[in-house]
């Protein structure tokens, strides 16, 4: 992501997504929250979200 476009077109992609409740999505440093009422396997929201442009998701934490 590159710009204030960039994180708002991310955070549409993962809000259309079946069972995300919330995105937050950070310029700097670049990173999103996503907060889901069901788990959604990392493959899926890469998949999801490669429709809406060249990002890259990966999961670092979950609680």
């Amino acid at each position: 992501m590159s710009c204030g476009g960039c994180v708002n077109s991310v955070k549409q992609a993962l809000l259309q997504i079946p069972n995300v409740e919330e995105a937050e999505v950070y310029l700097h440093p670049q990173s999103a929250i996503i907060t889901m009422s069901k788990l959604i396997d990392v493959s899926e929201l890469q998949a999801r979200l490669s429709k809406s442009g060249h990002y890259t998701i990966k999961e670092t934490a979950s609680i």
